[in-house]
């Protein structure tokens, strides 16, 4: 038996298998995010990399779209003659909203505390939290970004709230606005696809027909007195069922039966949407 465990055991003069590495990570060389290639001492790869940052640094004008939707007048294509801006935005507001720029700041303020590791009591050392555009640039310039070994869920949080980000702020090409909801109660900016017969206020859950809505944001724009460009103002009328081009209403300006009320930003003249409504009407003014 003795014997036995003797031969069992390796003597000093034998040779003993290699033995890996021990200081060397599993993980080295290998992208925490995609699981491609990077280098030793980095834990995502230069593309993983280059979309994080490109996050960070968008942010900025990013949050500063969000918060023009807070105000529940606000919608898909603002540059369009279907928006609406009131000196106060009337309730409720967009709280969803509200919800996702504290999420961000949440994760923003995370994030900067993981790279730079400020003190747990900052009043004593005189160390004020900056503004979340501060930790934006400083989080984006920051040199450890890439050597977090966490940076794996950072990454895909981020990628999270980029996507939801976009998914507000962004302008789909297949909507446009057409007025405010019909209810006294709710006001908010709807939006509806090209061509929709039909359109549901997200917020009171009304039901109307797009004519109507438009119908209502025509009367309102009379009422007040607004000016759009020749091309708004035909394109409004129509949507509305009137017979009305850009053209028809420059040679009515030509003619002296329309005047000017201004100019936009870009020179072209502005035309109150009365007065050309108020042509329109007449018999012969075709």
């Amino acid at each position: 038996m003795n014997e036995q465990n003797n031969e069992s055991q390796p003597t000093p003069n034998q040779t003993q298998p290699p033995q890996n590495n021990q200081n060397k990570p599993a993980l080295a060389g290998m992208c925490r995010v995609c699981g491609g290639e990077c280098r030793i001492q980095a834990t995502m790869c230069d593309k993983c990399e280059t979309a994080l940052r490109g996050w960070i640094h968008d942010y900025p004008s990013w949050i500063q779209a969000l918060r023009e939707f807070l105000d529940s007048t606000a919608h898909y294509g603002g540059h369009q003659p279907g928006r609406v801006n009131l000196q106060s935005a009337p309730t409720p507001i967009r709280l969803s909203v509200v919800d996702h720029l504290q999420e961000i700041e949440d994760a923003v303020t995370a994030l900067w505390c993981r790279l730079y590791a400020p003190p747990a009591m900052p009043w004593a050392t005189s160390i004020a939290v900056p503004s979340i555009v501060d930790m934006l640039k400083a989080c984006w310039s920051c040199q450890r970004l890439n050597r977090l070994p966490d940076i794996g869920l950072i990454w895909h949080d981020w990628e999270r709230l980029a996507r939801k980000t976009l998914a507000i702020i962004d302008v789909p090409p297949s909507r446009h606005g057409i007025g405010r909801c019909l209810n006294p109660l709710c006001g908010v900016e709807l939006s509806a696809e090209v061509g929709a017969v039909s359109v549901d206020c997200p917020v009171c859950g009304s039901a109307y027909r797009v004519v109507d809505v438009r119908l209502g944001f025509l009367r309102e724009c009379i009422e007040s007195g607004r000016a759009f460009t020749a091309g708004e103002c035909a394109e409004l009328l129509r949507e509305c069922g009137f017979q009305c081009n850009a053209n028809t209403i420059r040679s009515w300006r030509k003619r002296g039966r329309l005047q000017p009320a201004g100019e936009n930003d870009k020179g072209r003249p502005l035309y109150r949407l009365s007065d050309v409504h108020r042509q329109v009407l007449r018999r012969d003014s075709i």
